[in-house]
């Protein structure tokens, strides 16, 4: 299951899981952001039940939105180790599902948002964050990749996400031919084998989510995520 970017049991000091452990986030600290070999003050204040956090670095503040969640503390993370900047990251968040990171840049004159992730999954200092949001039975990742010039994280879009788990049926399904074709290219047989490849991209909000998966017969089609639910078994489903 995807972890958040912090630990529930420490209100104020937490750990991203990254690639490249970072040091444990605290709600001050110290760093060089700017590369002149000088670390700047950093500090994060917010208030139980305040809608908003103040960000500071070496003076200058940020206010930040921070609405139906708790805000758990700072890290310092350096997103591309090919240039001489380090970025702050701010995480937040109630359960797993809301968990959220706002991540900073200081340029030597005034505090910069990059932009949010879900987690911190894996930054490896090339400039790219791959970013698992747990779907109920896999995680879905996404690629952010940091843009210098602008100051801001790109989301690089994906028509699927690897899914590549495996279930058995109980009931039998079609498998279609697409997402917008209906017509069937399988029936799954009760008590044989899937495997569920992959998840195409989020659709509008409340639109049912559609997976490819692949027959015991080899034959591939898209069946929507309530069969899965509750036509087949053994598939990780928590959360």
């Amino acid at each position: 299951m995807n972890r958040p970017c912090w630990k529930p049991a420490l209100a104020g000091l937490l750990l991203c899981p990254l690639l490249v452990q970072a040091a444990e986030p605290t709600s001050s600290t110290s760093a060089d952001l700017d590369g002149d070999g000088k670390p700047e003050s950093i500090s994060l204040r917010w208030e139980e039940g305040e809608g908003t956090f103040t960000l500071k670095v070496a003076g200058k503040a940020v206010q930040g939105k921070a609405e139906d969640t708790e805000v758990h503390g700072v890290t310092v993370v350096d997103l591309d180790r090919g240039d001489k900047w380090k970025e702050v990251a701010v995480n937040m968040g109630l359960t797993d599902g809301d968990a959220h990171c706002v991540l900073y840049g200081f340029d030597g004159k005034s505090l910069k948002e990059l932009g949010g992730v879900h987690a911190l999954t894996e930054t490896s200092g090339n400039g790219i964050i791959l970013s698992d949001s747990w779907m109920g039975f896999w995680n879905r990742r996404e690629k952010y990749v940091l843009d210098r010039k602008a100051w801001k994280l790109s989301h690089v879009p994906q028509e699927l996400y690897a899914v590549g788990a495996e279930g058995t049926v109980k009931q039998s399904f079609a498998l279609v031919r697409s997402r917008t074709d209906g017509a069937v290219v399988a029936n799954v047989a009760p008590g044989s084998k899937i495997s569920v490849l992959a998840a195409g991209a989020p659709g509008p909000q409340g639109a049912p989510r559609w997976y490819l998966v692949k027959s015991a017969t080899g034959l591939l089609g898209w069946t929507q995520e309530q069969n899965l639910l509750d036509k087949t078994e053994g598939l990780p489903w928590a959360g």
